[in-house]
């Protein structure tokens, strides 16, 4: 095996190099995620990060991946490309793709680690409507939808206004009283 890979080229070898080398970090990579030890190092300090949920295109794992897929793509087809600078520009467009691809699992990854709980106090200043009628003057509750973030949510709603609120009724939500009680007055 040690005279078939001192029979290659240069650059193949190179290839076969990124190619076994990546591979191990990246089945250790996948061992430590699974068993918890994750932590992702940051070899770049420039403006690569999208968004403010630790999103970065380039990272350890994403780096990775790249050379997986730049290794396995230039050892794998040494053979059917003479020219070796298109085989290099294709083994670079795949391991670019690679990278892409990690960086956006490891997105969608994130994006199941945030707090997306309904919290009352983020919808005041919303529209709603009355599901349920609302008496005046604070005198009993009663119940309006209000949409936020693409779902529906109902809550109790007392109003300080001198008509009661009728069903279909619009409303604005102005503040909120005990618990998820809110205060609503008609539009």
């Amino acid at each position: 095996m040690i005279e078939t890979f001192k029979s290659f080229e240069f650059m193949q070898q190179v290839y076969w190099v990124m190619a076994l080398v990546a591979s191990v970090v990246f089945v250790i990579q996948g061992i430590a995620t699974f068993i918890g030890f994750d932590a992702d190092a940051e070899p770049v300090d420039g403006d690569t990060d999208f968004d403010d949920d630790g999103f970065h295109l380039v990272s350890f794992k994403t780096i990775v991946c790249f050379i997986l897929g730049f290794g396995w793509t230039g050892a794998l087809l040494w053979n059917s490309f003479e020219n070796r600078v298109v085989l290099g520009l294709i083994a670079t467009v795949v391991g670019v793709v690679f990278m892409s691809l990690i960086a956006y699992l490891l997105y969608l990854i994130l994006k199941l680690d945030k707090d997306n709980t309904f919290k009352v106090q983020s919808i005041v200043g919303t529209n709603a409507d009355v599901y349920l009628a609302i008496p005046a003057q604070k005198a009993e509750t009663g119940k309006i939808m209000v949409s936020y973030e693409g779902s529906m949510h109902e809550l109790e709603a007392v109003t300080a206004d001198e008509e009661r609120i009728p069903t279909g009724a619009k409303v604005k939500i102005v503040g909120i009283e005990a618990g998820e009680v809110v205060v609503v007055t008609k539009i």
